[in-house]
């Protein structure tokens, strides 16, 4: 492509990567295509490939929560993307040679863990403004593509309300702010019609720029992986969008980057929107469907129904993404390098809770949008972590 900005290069590459996965697949069950992709550069010559990617716009029921971690929450498009990036992690993790590491994305870090090479770096495209902190602003406020050499952000403090935190409407659209009080979601509370909460997209992406998107597992294993750049499509604002995923942090000055324990940082992407964007605004409501995606599935696409969490279809399959199917991968990865101590670990929450670098960067996290106002993250009930492995 030639003449395009870096980031309609990433747009083109999910767009072309989604097309070519679909092209078998009834058009009904794609849904609208709010549509979002990692792409892997090794390089700034190197175009990109698509290494993950998701479409959707549900979160499940309440009482589709599970006790053996096999419904997906939070079937956004970003967050979908995300989770299959995670397999993609797993799956060149699993086929690491440490006599061949010129084969691999990763080298040794001091600490016994090992690192993404320097020079490969990981793109976020989303087709639309995250939902949450990063999409709450009018038409008016739309800017255009910023210009070619500003890399710097520009976040917008503009009033209270902007940089709270929000959390998802269940089986809805759109985002409600985090009320003050404590919530703390209970399993029973949930099953008896309790409203279930999901953090916002924006917000989680801000957790990414803090905590990596490996999350806590793959962190016994590497240190934390953080986004280059963030592209969006559509409803783009750099002032609203800088805030969302990455400035509010440092709204206050820089307290929690200084706090952060080595390896983690606060990350701030690139940010921009394609310079030319085709697509009409797609109105009326999105369809339940989610489609996901990572290199290492070849050809093969997955279809969830968002409001259940599973796979489309009459059997409601439990997906390649839940909880139980990445838990999985992480004991296949234990076993490969003999770490008996995490598979001694009883359940999937204590191997997180194990990762203790990352969760004390988590809690510095989390008690920093507390102090700047922001409110408190809500957490799903502990019992939705505390299944062991299955017996497969």
């Amino acid at each position: 492509m030639s003449g395009g900005t870096m980031h309609d290069q990433i747009a083109m590459l999910t767009h072309q990567c989604f097309n070519n996965l679909t092209t078998r697949v009834q058009h009904s069950l794609l849904g609208r295509k709010i549509l979002a992709a990692i792409i892997m550069k090794r390089g700034d010559d190197d175009l990109g490939t698509t290494v993950s990617l998701g479409t959707g716009n549900r979160c499940v029921k309440g009482e589709e929560l599970s006790l053996k971690g096999e419904t997906v929450n939070d079937c956004h498009a970003e967050i979908i993307s995300r989770r299959c990036f995670i397999r993609f992690l797993y799956s060149e993790l699993l086929k690491y040679n440490p006599e061949a590491p010129a084969d691999s994305l990763f080298v040794s870090a001091q600490d016994n863990r090992l690192q993404i090479k320097p020079g490969i770096t990981f793109h976020l495209y989303i087709s639309t403004a995250p939902c949450g902190d990063g999409a709450l602003f009018d038409k008016s406020c739309s800017e255009p593509p910023t210009m070619e050499g500003d890399e710097s952000h520009h976040p917008l403090f503009e009033n209270p309300k902007q940089g709270k935190l929000r959390t998802k409407v269940e089986n809805g659209e759109g985002t409600i702010p985090v009320e003050s009080s404590d919530i703390v979601p209970t399993w029973d509370g949930i099953q008896h019609g309790e409203r279930l909460r999901t953090m916002s997209c924006s917000d989680k992406i801000l957790r990414w720029n803090v905590l990596g998107l490996q999350g806590a597992l793959l962190s016994h294993f590497i240190h934390p992986v953080y986004l280059s750049s963030i592209t969006l499509g559509y409803l783009y604002s750099h002032g609203h969008l800088a805030r969302a995923v990455c400035c509010r942090m440092s709204r206050d000055g820089d307290e929690l980057r200084a706090a952060l324990p080595y390896p983690y940082i606060l990350n701030h992407p690139l940010i921009g929107r394609v310079s030319v964007y085709d697509s009409t605004r797609q109105t009326g409501k999105t369809k339940e469907s989610s489609v996901n995606w990572s290199l290492p599935d070849g050809a093969e696409v997955e279809i969830l129904d968002g409001t259940k969490g599973k796979v489309d279809g009459p059997q409601l399959d439990v997906s390649r993404v839940s909880k139980s199917n990445l838990y999985g991968l992480f004991r296949q990865l234990c076993t490969k390098v003999g770490r008996l101590d995490l598979l001694a670990l009883a359940s999937y929450s204590e191997a997180k809770e194990a990762a203790s670098d990352f969760q004390n960067a988590r809690s510095l996290f989390f008690k920093a949008l507390e102090q700047m106002n922001y409110g408190n993250w809500i957490q799903k009930p502990a019992e939705e972590k505390s299944f062991m492995q299955s017996e497969v």
